[in-house]
């Protein structure tokens, strides 16, 4: 069994980023033998907790933010080392070292998403630093009027869109960064941002792995012989989808009984205006409990990553890719959108890429038309993600790096100073209480 202990805090609303972030590198952390891991739901015994936390190697904080965390990590940093008694003579003793993960650049969330309300900071659509008291006015491509958040008046869930409050909280989320021993990301374009732009020193990109063992293989019965092609997100991709919905309008029109437009989450307005209602087929957010197997049960052919190139979109990963990859009983190839997202796909290789609403209307037909094509982007994908993305090839690095943080971690703040007991002081130990 290892002797290297990971403690990690997994008290969020489950989901793809606790699974990814938390859930699949710590479980796998385990069943390979580097670590023995103790994951705090944050809802038993709050000794028990930082006793498991102080006695570990790595403290391990997904995103999590605010003034009592930033407390919470100084806190710990003062502790030095000590002297522990073995029936060998004793060992050194040390504080965890700190990790602070995240997957995306949270300081450019944008208008349209609805974490805007506690995180937003910055202008639309320059994404200019807000003052307390601006207003900001969101439009669409025509330029027309289609919201916008007003300082100390829009809500959204019962919170209070706050500048001022926003602003601060950034900052904290910034000394977080900068005090904790390390920080790993999911893209190397946020840990660049985390190096040169928060002036994080001890920075490792570990990408989101996916582990083909927890999706299932059952299917559906298919009852036609429609291509089916896959959009799936929330309302935040509305600024990636805008763009395209006359090339998607051209292609349903030239397609119109050979496709079947599948949408897993939001439905946009628009989408009534571009598409049949006979080409359509809608599924709500499930419980991500339940997204792998419905994932695999939507029986996809064709799998569209549109993402528009701004600097929060660059920070993400492309797990859409990889989960659209890692089927080995179907053939699911990917469109996306290029950048620094999807650099990682070959384009006609492992993948097909776009770069304007012409390409996207074009490379998606040609995709609906040849099932070979769709057939040997697919494997080649299937091959790059098993020999890239699976734990076997992730989580050896992510524990190295664990390993070498905790090592100079160590040598920063070195051996403990033993001062010996004085004569005096041993007698007043031995002194009865009076």
């Amino acid at each position: 069994m290892s002797d290297f202990f990971c403690w990690t805090l997994n008290a969020g609303k489950a989901g793809a980023c606790n699974w990814y972030r938390i859930t699949v590198p710590f479980m796998h952390l385990r069943d390979m033998g580097l670590a023995q891991v103790y994951e705090d739901n944050n809802q038993g015994d709050p000794k028990e907790s930082n006793l498991a936390l102080l006695h570990s190697d790595i403290g391990h904080f997904y995103s999590v933010v605010g003034e009592d965390v930033l407390h919470r990590i100084r806190s710990i940093k003062r502790i030095g080392a000590g002297r522990r008694a073995t029936p060998e003579g004793g060992i050194d003793v040390y504080p965890p070292a700190l990790i602070w993960d995240c997957d995306d650049n949270t300081d450019f969330v944008h208008p349209f998403n609805m974490t805007y309300v506690h995180m937003g900071v910055r202008g639309y659509p320059d994404g200019h630093l807000l003052k307390p008291g601006d207003g900001l006015e969101v439009t669409n491509a025509e330029g027309k009027s289609i919201g916008g958040w007003a300082d100390g008046v829009t809500r959204y869930e019962g919170i209070t869109f706050d500048i001022a409050r926003n602003l601060h909280a950034m900052k904290v989320r910034h000394e977080i960064m900068r005090e904790v021993h390390g920080i790993t990301t999911a893209s190397p374009i946020l840990s660049k941002y985390a190096r040169e732009v928060i002036g994080c020193k001890n920075v490792y990109t570990f990408p989101n792995t996916i582990d083909p063992s927890h999706y299932e293989k059952i299917r559906a019965v298919r009852n036609d012989k429609r291509v089916r092609v896959l959009w799936q997100g929330g309302m935040s991709h509305l600024i990636d989808w805008y763009p395209l919905r006359e090339a998607l309008r051209s292609v349903c029109e030239k397609y119109r009984d050979q496709f079947t437009f599948v949408i897993f989450g939001e439905y946009f307005d628009w989408i009534n205006e571009v598409i049949p209602p006979s080409m359509i087929e809608r599924h709500p957010w499930c419980d991500y409990s339940a997204y792998k197997l419905k994932r695999g049960l939507l029986n996809i052919d064709i799998n569209l990553c549109p993402l528009v190139n701004n600097i929060f979109n660059s920070c993400k990963s492309a797990i859409k890719w990889y989960e659209a990859s890692i089927w080995e009983d179907m053939f699911e190839a990917t469109l996306a959108q290029r950048g620094p997202v999807f650099n990682e796909i070959q384009d006609g290789v492992t993948g097909l890429l776009f770069d304007t609403p012409e390409e996207f209307a074009q490379k998606l037909g040609r995709l609906i038309e040849d099932g070979p094509l769709r057939k040997r982007l697919a494997s080649a994908a299937h091959k790059w993600v098993l020999e890239n993305r699976t734990p076997e090839k992730t989580i050896p690095g992510l524990f190295d790096f664990y390993a070498e943080t905790r090592a100079r971690q160590k040598r920063e703040i070195g051996r403990p100073v033993i001062k010996p007991a004085t004569q005096e002081e041993i007698m007043k130990l031995a002194t009865p209480l009076r």
